[in-house]
C-alpha cells in the first residue's frame, strides 16, 4: 500500500492582412502609404488562450531535481484526465478542480484510489499559463518557428535578476509550446508540451473505469509527513 499512495503522490505531482491598395494611374495624387501594421502584444496574445474549448496534448517535464517525467493529458474546464507511466506503472489520473478531488487509478492493480486535490502541488497545464500571467509584466523577445508552430517568445521576470519564466507561446492557440522557469539564474524546469489539439473533448473522457472499487485516502493523506 505503502508504493501505491507513493505512485498516487507521484503522479499527482506530475501534474498560456491588411489590404494595400495601388495608386490609380489616371491620378495625379501620389499613392497614399498602407497604414502601419499593429504589432500584437503580449496581452492579445494570451487572450486568445483564455477561453480555449478544450484542450489534448502530450507533455515531458524535466526538473533539475527528478526524472524527467511523460505523459498524455485531456482538459475541459474543471476537469482533466492524464495517463503517465511511473516507474513502470501506467497512472491515469482524473481530476475535478471544482470538486476539488483527484482519482487515481492504476490498471495492474485494478485499483482506484480518491485524494484531495491540491493545485498548488499540480502541474500547470498551459492555458493555465495563459490566465494567469500578468502580460504588463512580460516581454515579446522574438518569433520563431518551434515545433513547426510559429511562436512568440516571451519573457516573464517576476523578481529582476532572480526568478524568470521564458514561453514559447503559439501565435495560433495563445498557449505555449514550451516552458523554462530558472531561478537565481540556473534552470529548475523545462515543460513541453507537443501535438496539441483545440477543441471539444467527449465528456465521458473524464468518466471513471466501471467496476473498479474506489478507495478514499483522504484521511490517510492528512497524515503524510509534509516536505518541508
Amino acid at each position: 500500500m505503502k508504493k501505491v499512495m507513493t505512485l498516487a503522490v507521484i503522479a499527482l505531482l506530475a501534474f498560456s492582412l491588411a489590404g494595400c491598395g495601388g495608386a490609380d494611374k489616371k491620378s495625379s495624387t501620389a499613392p497614399s502609404s498602407p497604414p502601419p501594421v499593429k504589432q500584437e502584444s503580449a496581452a492579445d496574445l494570451f487572450a486568445k488562450g483564455k477561453n480555449l474549448p478544450g484542450i489534448t496534448y502530450d507533455y515531458i517535464m524535466k526538473a533539475k531535481e527528478g526524472p524527467t517525467m511523460t505523459g498524455k493529458v485531456w482538459l475541459s474546464g474543471k476537469k482533466m484526465k492524464t495517463e503517465a507511466t511511473v516507474e513502470n506503472q501506467k497512472i491515469v489520473t482524473f481530476i475535478d478542480s471544482e470538486a476539488n478531488v483527484v482519482y487515481n487509478y492504476m490498471p495492474a492493480e485494478a485499483m482506484i484510489m480518491k485524494i484531495p486535490f491540491d493545485p498548488a502541488k499540480a502541474a500547470k497545464s498551459p492555458d493555465q499559463y495563459s490566465k494567469e500571467t500578468d502580460a504588463t509584466k512580460t516581454k515579446i523577445l522574438e518569433t520563431v518557428t518551434y515545433d513547426g508552430v510559429s511562436c512568440k517568445v516571451v519573457m516573464l521576470e517576476e523578481k529582476p535578476g532572480q526568478s524568470q519564466v521564458k514561453m514559447w507561446v503559439r501565435e495560433d492557440y495563445g498557449i505555449p509550446a514550451k516552458v523554462e522557469v530558472t531561478e537565481a539564474g540556473a534552470l529548475q524546469m523545462t515543460a513541453e508540451y507537443k501535438n496539441i489539439k483545440v477543441g471539444s473533448v467527449p465528456p465521458d473522457t473524464f468518466a471513471l473505469p466501471q467496476g473498479i472499487p474506489v478507495t478514499d485516502m483522504s484521511e490517510m493523506m492528512k497524515h503524510l509527513p509534509s516536505k518541508q
